[in-house]
C-alpha cells in the first residue's frame, strides 16, 4: 500500500443518506475538507455512477458520500482507472466501510480522504453487474425488498432484523443446484436452501459478520449457503449469521471460490448490494485488484 496526499478531488453526496442526514452533514464534511474539492449531489438512482464516470477522468480522488448505494455506484464509475475512491459514510448500513475497517465517525473519514494509503481491492459481478459488498438470492433478497418497500422509520440493524421478521412467516426454500471449482476441482450440489450469499468482505445487512474470514483483497469471495432447516431453527441461525458464529453449523455451508453457477427451482430474486433486480440463475465471479481506495 502506498501513502497519499490528497488537496482536491470530487465528492459525490447522496441528500437523502442515512434516511436523510446526508444533506446536513454535507455542510459539516466541506468545511472540514477544505475548498478544492467539487461537490456533487445525486439526484436520481444510478445517477452517482455516471457522475463519478465523468469525475474519474479529471480527479486523482472521488469520495462517496452516501450509503452502500452511493459507494457501490461510484466504485463501479471510477473502476478501471487512476482515480482512487474516498467514502465518507452516512448511510443506513455501511457495510463497506466496515470491511475496510473505516471509522463512520466524518472528522475520521476526512482525515482518511486527505492523508489515507492506498489499498487495491476486489470487487465481484453477478451476471455482469458489479458488486462491492455482496450478491446474493433467496431469503436475503426477499429481506432487502421488505427492507427496501416496507420498512420507512428504522435504520441499520433494526431495520434489517424487522424485515426479517416480517418476510420468515410466508418465507418457502428452494431447490438450488449450484457449481463451482475448488482445489479439488469442479463440484457441484443440489439442496433445499434458504439464501445464497457471496461477500466479497466480512459482513453485510448492517454488520451481519457473514463470511468471518473474507478479505477484499484476496481474490476469492466467499459464499455462505443456508439449507433448508425448520422455521424454528432459522431465527437463531440468522443470529449466530449476526455475530459471526455460524461456521460450523451444520446448515451452513462456507465456499471461497473465483466463480461459481447457481440455478433455483422456481427462480429467485437477485440480491445486489441491497438492490434487488433480475432472477435467478446466475453467475458470479470476482475481479481482483480492480479498484483502489483510501484506508486508515
Amino acid at each position: 500500500m502506498e501513502h497519499m496526499t490528497h488537496e482536491s478531488g470530487a465528492v459525490i453526496y447522496n441528500p437523502t443518506a442515512g434516511r436523510g442526514t446526508g444533506g446536513t452533514l454535507f455542510r459539516d464534511a466541506e468545511a472540514l475538507l477544505g475548498k478544492n474539492f467539487a461537490w456533487m449531489p445525486t439526484r436520481r438512482a444510478g445517477h452517482a455512477e455516471e457522475l463519478a464516470r465523468e469525475a474519474a477522468g479529471k480527479y486523482p480522488v472521488v469520495v462517496a458520500m452516501g450509503g452502500d448505494g452511493t459507494v457501490g455506484d461510484v466504485a463501479k464509475g471510477i473502476m478501471g482507472t487512476d482515480t482512487t475512491l474516498g467514502v465518507i459514510p452516512v448511510g443506513t448500513g455501511n457495510d463497506f466501510a466496515r470491511n475496510l475497517n473505516l471509522k463512520l465517525d466524518l472528522a475520521e473519514s476526512v482525515a482518511t480522504i486527505l492523508g489515507g494509503m492506498v489499498r487495491k481491492i476486489d470487487v465481484g459481478t453477478i451476471n455482469d453487474t458489479v458488486f462491492v459488498n455482496n450478491c446474493g438470492t433467496g431469503f436475503d433478497a426477499q429481506v432487502m425488498k421488505t427492507m427496501n418497500t416496507g420498512i420507512r422509520f428504522a435504520k441499520g440493524q433494526a431495520a434489517f432484523i424487522l424485515a426479517i421478521l416480517k418476510t420468515l412467516p410466508s418465507y418457502q426454500p428452494f431447490t438450488l443446484t449450484m457449481n463451482y471449482e475448488n482445489a479439488e476441482g469442479l463440484q457441484t450440489f443440489t439442496e433445499k436452501a434458504f439464501l445464497v450469499s457471496a461477500l466479497n468482505g466480512r459482513m453485510y445487512g448492517g454488520g451481519m459478520i457473514a463470511a468471518p474470514f473474507a478479505e477484499m483483497d484476496d481474490g476469492h469471495l466467499d459464499v455462505l449457503v443456508i439449507t433448508a432447516v425448520p422455521k424454528i431453527q432459522l431465527l437463531p441461525l440468522i443470529g449466530q449469521v449476526r455475530a459471526g458464529n455460524h461456521v460450523n453449523n451444520p446448515a451452513v455451508k462456507m465456499l471461497k471460490v473465483r466463480r461459481f453457477e447457481m440455478q433455483t427451482i422456481p427462480p429467485q430474486p437477485l440480491n445486489i448490494d441491497g438492490d434487488v433486480r433480475g432472477l435467478t440463475p446466475a453467475i458470479v465471479e470476482v475481479k481482483p485488484n480492480v479498484l483502489k481506495v483510501l484506508v486508515r
